[in-house]
């Protein structure tokens, strides 16, 4: 199946772990912090509780699954999704000039994202260890 395949290479190993260190801790502070986290995105841009926590797995979690190279193309998907959202009701009227707070920083994950869907983890990953 596509979704687990992987090339034989060693290009997507500084993207994965760009995306790991940036979407782990972001997505901790968010998970140890949930409550407070969903009251505020609740309030701020309509949110239910749910769809924070969908936001918050995939951070965390898929994070997590960069890092290891497994489940690589489905993590990068989940990334790409959620900075879409995350610049379409939070950052595009904050500019485009790549800091933390505008769409110009999420398109640069975002791009990191889109070659992990295309690569896959690569050579040092979980995903070739076990599912090639």
């Amino acid at each position: 199946m596509w979704i687990f395949k992987t090339t034989s290479t060693w290009a997507s190993l500084l993207p994965r772990l760009v995306l790991a260190i940036t979407f782990i801790p972001a997505g901790w502070t968010k998970l140890t912090d949930f409550q407070s986290k969903a009251l505020s995105w609740q309030l701020n841009f309509g949110f239910e509780y749910w769809q924070t926590g969908v936001a918050v797995f995939v951070e965390f979690f898929g994070g997590i699954a960069l890092l290891l190279g497994l489940l690589t193309k489905l993590s990068a998907f989940g990334v790409i999704v959620v900075m879409f959202v995350g610049i379409w009701v939070a950052h595009l009227d904050n500019g485009f000039y790549p800091t933390y707070d505008t769409y110009g920083y999420q398109l640069c994950l975002i791009g990191l994202a889109y070659v992990l869907i295309f690569t896959g983890g690569g050579n040092l990953s979980l995903d070739k260890r076990f599912l090639n």
